[in-house]
């Protein structure tokens, strides 16, 4: 399989606190990975590790592919406070050629036009995004994460927060882009999102706990490990 991403060692901490231990993680090609971990776990931080939004304090990144400058589409938790300018939709999706939060020319209004259709809020382009609730916003973020046609899209609680049916369509167009060969790395504590469509799962505490496929992770010993409590597998068959 081909490696997009490799961390080694990499750790990160803050004043006097460790935020990620001695994390090394190869990404790949085929990815659609999954991570989770309790609160304060280390999630986000390694997320923006992955991003590059954040610099680790030691350790290495390597990107073995031939594509050393791959785009990166990034979709945060915590949306900027840009919310409260009377921007519109348009004007959001079209910072999405960079990670920060700059007005650019350089994306056209047809490759605007196409992903919102895609995604379904064409209708909402022109409006202020101070008039949009809480799941068409985060369409709207995701439409500025891969309008510029990421080579990977890292997406940190995608699902947070959000009903059922955005939820339901933030996934439906990250299956169709990962068909399309782009490996996709997201945190979340949603359940429904994980057993849908990740084919691999990190777990991590501030070390990493698992690393590797959905199906040698659904034990006991790994669940109660990577969450730090005792945990169990209850099938719809058991009683308590």
């Amino acid at each position: 399989m081909e490696k997009v991403i490799e961390l080694e060692h990499i750790y990160v901490k803050r004043d006097k606190n460790v935020i990620l231990d001695d994390i090394s993680l190869s990404v790949y090609k085929n990815d659609f990975l999954a991570l989770i971990g309790s609160n304060g776990s280390g999630k986000t931080t390694l997320l923006k590790v992955l991003a590059g939004v954040i610099k680790p304090n030691y350790g290495k990144i390597f990107l073995p592919s031939n594509n050393k400058n791959p785009k990166i589409g990034y979709l945060p938790q915590k949306i900027p406070l840009i919310l409260n300018s009377p921007v519109t939709v348009k004007e959001i999706i079209e910072t999405g050629i960079n990670s920060s939060f700059i007005f650019s020319d350089n994306i056209s209004s047809k490759k605007i036009m196409q992903v919102t259709k895609d995604i379904g809020i064409n209708k909402l382009i022109n409006k202020k995004i101070t008039e949009l609730s809480g799941g068409q916003l985060q369409l709207v973020f995701l439409a500025r994460a891969i309008v510029d046609s990421p080579d990977i899209i890292i997406l940190d609680e995608p699902s947070s927060s959000i009903d059922m049916k955005t939820q339901v369509k933030i996934f439906n167009v990250l299956d169709t882009l990962h068909r399309k060969k782009i490996p996709i790395i997201f945190s979340s504590h949603d359940t429904f999102a994980i057993s849908k469509s990740v084919n691999r799962l990190a777990c991590i505490n501030k070390r990493l706990d698992f690393h590797g496929k959905i199906q040698d992770f659904l034990s006991d010993k790994h669940l109660t490990k990577s969450y730090g409590y005792n945990a169990k597998i209850i099938s719809h068959g058991d009683h308590q």
